[in-house]
């Protein structure tokens, strides 16, 4: 992963036409009984999290970063925990599944 991008960044998603905002960072997914994570999860924006639909990406699955959201020394430091985190490797990098691929 290149850069984490902030809570609060505004993406859209490869051939994707909806904006979404991160609302999260390594979430947990369960894929059918196995727990993995993804990247990121997201909100549609501006509507925010109104309904149960989050949307679960990668950093690979953005075609266009349209916002950065707050970073301060804080975010830095989460930066820091999150690669450490992932490098231990305690679960499996899910990847977006695309019908008709």
């Amino acid at each position: 992963m290149e850069q984490i991008l902030p809570i609060g960044s505004i993406v859209r998603l490869n051939n994707g036409n909806q904006k979404l905002m991160i609302i999260n960072r390594a979430p947990l997914y369960n894929n059918e009984g196995s727990i993995g994570y993804f990247e990121y999860s997201g909100c549609l924006y501006p509507n925010g999290q109104t309904n149960q639909n989050v949307f679960f990406f990668n950093e690979e699955n953005i075609a266009e970063v349209l916002f950065m959201g707050y970073s301060d020394e804080d975010e830095e430091k989460f930066c820091t925990m999150f690669k450490e985190e992932i490098d231990k490797g305690n679960y499996p990098r899910l990847k977006l599944q695309i019908e008709g691929r």
